[in-house]
């Protein structure tokens, strides 16, 4: 019998390989196309999990997070979303709001060692050590916020 993509001598009923197989399949049954259209633009979205086209949905994600820079951490922590949290989920929060707020400094070298493949943000003062009168922006300004490869990043939590 030959397989019924490449045309191979098999004792498969069928296919030679699991690749043959599904070239096969994909070329008699493609992926459905989007079709959903973004509800307030009408452009089609850019997922299938999506209710927005790609434009829409990147001004929503910057307006979700910008919307929190003005919060202080008390007015954070008694959000119904985050209320009843434990205290390290929130400062793991507050963190990632500073890597989404200043993505820019992830571009530059470490400013310890000067290595540039990959650094991470690292609060100067730790976040844990604000009061719940201090507003997240001020935790996450450019003045608390430096950029580290992995190893200072440790060194400078652990060595202190």
């Amino acid at each position: 019998m030959n397989c019924l993509n490449c045309q191979i001598k098999t004792n498969n009923p069928k296919f030679c390989s699991k690749s043959c197989a599904a070239s096969y399949n994909n070329k008699i049954y493609p992926k459905r196309s989007i079709t959903r259209r973004c509800t307030r633009c009408n452009n089609l979205v850019h997922s299938t999990k999506s209710l927005l086209c790609k434009e829409h949905s990147v001004e929503y994600k910057y307006l979700k997070t910008e919307k929190y820079k003005n919060k202080t951490v008390g007015e954070y922590r008694n959000l119904l979303s985050v209320k009843g949290k434990h205290g390290s989920w929130l400062n793991a929060h507050i963190r990632n709001f500073a890597r989404s707020w200043l993505k820019h400094l992830t571009k530059l070298p470490c400013k310890n060692c000067g290595y540039d493949k990959h650094v991470e943000l690292c609060h100067i003062k730790p976040v844990s050590s604000f009061t719940d009168e201090t507003l997240l922006k001020e935790i996450n300004s450019e003045n608390n916020v430096i950029q580290l490869c992995r190893n200072c990043h440790w060194e400078m939590d652990n060595l202190k």
